[in-house]
């Protein structure tokens, strides 16, 4: 068979990557064609996302890669989740993306709850409730802003929005808007919710779809050669939906960035009131399972940290901080639940602060408040392993780590000894592999049945014992 090229934009909370997958004889390469950075901007008390520049970023890759010309069949874009723009009726922008971190929409969160219980939110969605849903941000918006229900024509979620200047069709992945709070169980928008939050029901008229071609390229910036057949697919728009098509189905799943998302697939949701009680979400996947998972705080505490030391002057690489985490032998604990480690903060001076008002000594060592951060995840992750064996009542003896944090060794190492279970780990680019996987799917180059096969082809996975 011939080689296949394609591009996986993998858009993460703090960077971004272009990846070009090469697709030949059951097996997938990985190239990094291109990376750059996603730093939100804060104006007038309001988080943003910067998408005009990340669109830039998107055509600044495509330039580099014409210059080896390579013929390009294919590209899909997926992007963490929850977060969307508007549109208006001519197809232009309407306000920057906000951030999911956007502190201005809480003064709006509990008139939702007036409205509609969140308990009774659970039960249509399948989504647990919290600040980062989707619906609050709508919410917010059409209070702060009440034109926005004239002006604005639709509404696409981030990766759905790369698609659409794009190719110029506009349709929502199932994967990202399930994130949202705004589909019903059976995977279709919920009028309940729509109509409760009074949101314009004109908003919600696009197609949604699992893994469609949505065309050729179409934007007038990126014209070359080697684009000139290039197919747009909406796939893994999810970036936790992309990396889960690398995982075991027979094991949990820990997709570790900024944030960490801890899960298992399942066939159906799990909609009770003990999955709510135990503040779980029903996501869905590419390849039509539910993900049951928890969202945790994750490996955001650590590069707040980092930021925090090199504004301060030290430059900490990654494999430093490791490092000296391993010299360190305190062995206290944060909750990184907490809202205050979830917010945008001084990262170092909240820590100090969290153990101060609980009486302990703080850390002093940037090791110390690095093995914090570790040892305290990997608590966390035990603590959701078992909130899942509750639930399913079945045991798990498999934890299947993907994502650039896996390169943190001992956060693996960490996590084994506290589950005390097996961990494999890998693929590092797990949402850009996934990505990639979803387009061969919809080319129909692929079936699902094969990944498995792919996988073990393409890359060699890690063991903790």
């Amino acid at each position: 068979m011939n080689k296949t090229n394609h591009i996986a934009f993998d858009l993460g909370a703090s960077s971004g990557r272009m990846i070009l997958g090469e697709y030949y004889n059951k097996s997938l390469n990985l190239k990094e064609v291109y990376r750059f950075v996603n730093t939100p901007v804060e104006m007038n008390g309001i988080l943003y996302w910067d998408f005009p520049k990340l669109y830039q970023e998107i055509k600044n890759g495509m330039k580099i890669l014409a210059k080896e010309n390579v013929q390009v069949d294919s590209l899909s874009v997926d992007t963490w989740g929850v977060d969307f723009a508007y549109l208006d009726k001519n197809g232009d922008l309407l306000l920057l993306p906000r951030n999911y971190r956007n502190e201005e929409k809480k003064k709006y969160e509990n008139e939702i709850y007036k409205k509609i219980s969140r308990k009774e939110l659970f039960e249509e969605t399948g989504v647990y409730p919290t600040t980062i849903n989707s619906i609050v941000q709508i919410y917010a918006d059409l209070q702060r802003y009440p034109w926005l229900k004239e002006v604005a024509q639709t509404i696409l979620f981030m990766p759905d929005l790369f698609n659409y200047f794009l190719s110029k069709e506009r349709v929502t992945n199932y994967s990202i808007a399930s994130t949202s709070a705004l589909l019903s169980k059976n995977q279709k928008w919920s009028k309940k919710i729509i109509e409760t939050l009074n949101f314009p029901e004109k908003w919600f008229n696009q197609e949604i779809v699992n893994i469609s071609i949505l065309g050729e390229i179409t934007s007038s910036e990126i014209q070359h050669e080697c684009y000139e057949h290039t197919k747009v697919i909406s796939g893994a728009a999810h970036d936790t939906a992309a990396s889960i098509l690398t995982v075991q189905n027979n094991a949990v799943f820990l997709s570790c960035g900024t944030w960490s998302i801890m899960g298992i697939k399942i066939s159906e949701p799990i909609i009770n009131d003990k999955a709510y009680e135990l503040e779980l979400t029903n996501e869905g996947t590419v390849d039509g399972y539910i993900k049951l998972l928890k969202n945790i705080n994750g490996l955001w505490i650590l590069q707040e940290l980092q930021r925090y030391w090199a504004e301060n002057g030290s430059m900490y690489s990654y494999e430093k901080l490791i490092t000296k985490a391993q010299a360190s032998t305190f062995n206290e604990m944060i909750d990184v639940e907490k809202a205050k480690f979830v917010n945008k903060c001084n990262m170092y001076q909240t820590i100090r602060d969290d153990f101060i008002e609980r009486g302990l000594t703080p850390p002093e060592k940037v090791g110390d408040f690095v093995r914090v951060v570790i040892n305290s995840l990997a608590e966390k992750y035990n603590e959701v392993i078992c909130k899942l064996e509750e639930l399913t009542q079945q045991q798990f003896e498999i934890i299947h780590m993907v994502g650039g944090g896996i390169q943190n060794e001992l956060l693996c190492e960490f996590t084994a000894k506290k589950t005390k279970r097996s961990i494999i780990t890998g693929p590092v680019e797990a949402s850009a592999f996934g990505n990639v996987l979803s387009q061969l799917i919809a080319l129909k180059l692929i079936e699902s049945s094969e990944i498995k096969s792919i996988i073990s082809n393409s890359i060699e996975l890690k063991y903790f014992d």
